[in-house]
């Protein structure tokens, strides 16, 4: 068969907390790791063709990415489904159907994870991979193709004869090792980069699947899985020493699970004499000054830490397994090694009851000192345990995202703030205040400059700034809000 796997348009999604004007191709660019895996599978254990689109990079509408694929002429298409991008999904597949009504349209990704069965239900959807698809989409291609007992393919939601049919679920992969490496050679010529980038390109990697922790507002899996050290580094000698790119972004929800893996992977790196920028998401409550040099010495520039709030209730109220000396010594443990920092903090949650109290974050963050702090409004995804709270409160109604994920169409204005305390216009403008409290700032301005190493990494802070000059002109009702 033929199949195209599609990243789908950004255009419509559903506001979560960070503004759009910071969700742009101005601020960063990732590849679509989802269905390069996919692609890679396909490719290495059966003889389907396989196209990628990601919609996203070459910047196409639903109808303009339907006429590509009218043009390609395939027998299915996968497209990657977020809850929060599901407007331009299900626009995307009535585009598809209205040209090729008889082509297999299949959705997979997080969205089909949780709620496969209204996912299922959409107009123009004839299947869904529920959990990682790559074992799932090869059968389900292979039983489409030889005409096989659907019933028989685990992990998948599909229409028949006019009924909706669910399959037994799949178990998770358990030696993740086993996958061949993201097909990156599909979308070598997309230019994708990460915020604060020194290098032209770069890679994202990822060395596990799920999250050890458990915090309130999150919807990772919680089943967590890591790849060996000597695995990890054989996709980075792919990466680098075969597709010469010279930066990567790990995109774990938590590299560093244990400081003793971030070193086994450093070590090996160091051994094989690898040179290439990377960096990470971790978090502070596992980070210690060996690892962090161990990771410096391996080329690591920047870490991107989840500290959220600066208030130990606060820490305690999110599920958050760091506490504040642990943040505190984290910051400055990557300072003495020589490593950039990013402080990724929310604001507006539950426990904090008014503006002035949201406020005192702009005192701990500059005592905090990371290079840069990415500030968004707390958003609970619809699945998260702290949603069920906000429903029992009354600030959610039960069935407000339900009600979009079986009709979604733009018209609904869904309540992703927590407003208990403060509307959203509040939250909107003590977001902004916060933004000029660190980087209107003279010292960082100066800092930041000083710290520049490339044009492209120039590029990207000045584009940054430009979009928080114009966050700071929009109307707390704008829809890029």
């Amino acid at each position: 068969m033929k199949v195209v796997l599609i990243n789908p348009p950004k255009v419509h999604q559903v506001w979560a907390g960070i503004p759009d004007l910071f969700n742009t191709q101005d601020i960063y660019l990732f590849p679509p790791l989802g269905i390069m895996y996919l692609s890679a599978y396909l490719k290495k254990y059966s003889g389907h063709q396989v196209e990628l689109l990601d919609c996203v990079a070459d910047q196409l509408s639903s109808s303009q990415a339907a006429q590509k694929i009218n043009e390609m002429k395939p027998d299915a298409v996968g497209i990657t489904t977020l809850t929060h991008n599901l407007v331009d999904v299900f626009q995307l597949v009535q585009e598809i159907k209205a040209l090729l009504p008889e082509i297999q349209v299949i959705l997979g990704g997080p969205h089909t994870y949780v709620f496969p069965g209204q996912a299922v239900k959409l107009q123009g959807v004839d299947a869904v991979v529920k959990g990682e698809g790559e074992e799932t989409l090869l059968e389900w291609l292979n039983c489409l193709e030889s005409r096989g007992d659907k019933s028989q393919v685990a992990g998948v939601f599909y229409k028949e004869n006019g009924e909706i049919r669910e399959n037994l679920s799949r178990p998770m992969l358990e030696d993740l090792n086993l996958l061949p490496f993201p097909d990156r050679k599909a979308l070598i010529d997309k230019p994708y980069f990460t915020p604060v980038i020194r290098e032209a390109t770069c890679a994202t990697l990822i060395s596990s699947r799920g999250c050890p922790f458990r915090c309130v507002f999150c919807s990772t899996h919680k089943t967590f899985r890591q790849r060996s050290p000597l695995n990890i580094v054989d996709e980075i000698e792919e990466v680098v020493g075969n597709l010469g790119i010279r930066e990567i972004y790990f995109i774990d929800d938590t590299f560093n699970a244990t400081p003793r893996r971030v070193m086994e992977i450093a070590q090996e790196i160091l051994r094989r004499k690898l040179k290439f920028a990377w960096g990470f998401k971790a978090s502070p409550a596992t980070v210690t000054l060996e690892m962090l040099q161990m990771a410096k010495a391996a080329g690591c520039t920047k870490i991107h830490y989840g500290v959220e709030t600066g208030t130990q209730e606060g820490l305690r109220a999110l599920g958050k397994k760091a506490t504040l000396a642990q943040t505190f010594s984290a910051f400055d443990l990557t300072r003495k090694a020589g490593i950039r920092s990013v402080a990724y903090m929310m604001m507006g949650c539950p426990f904090e009851k008014g503006k002035e109290q949201i406020l005192k974050l702009k005192d701990f963050v500059l005592k905090l000192n990371p290079d840069f702090v990415v500030h968004s409004i707390f958003s609970p995804y619809p699945d998260a345990p702290v949603f069920q709270e906000g429903v029992e409160k009354g600030i959610f109604s039960a069935d407000c995202w339900e009600k979009f994920i079986e009709n979604p169409i733009r018209k609904y204005d869904l309540p992703t703030c927590w407003e208990e305390h403060l509307s959203k216009a509040e939250l909107v403008d003590a977001l902004k205040d916060l933004h000029r409290g660190f980087y209107f700032n003279p010292g960082i301005i100066l800092r930041t400059l000083l710290s520049v190493k490339s044009v492209q990494e120039l590029k990207r802070i000045l584009l940054g700034g430009l979009s928080l000059l114009r966050f700071e002109t929009l109307n707390p009702k704008d829809r890029r809000i």
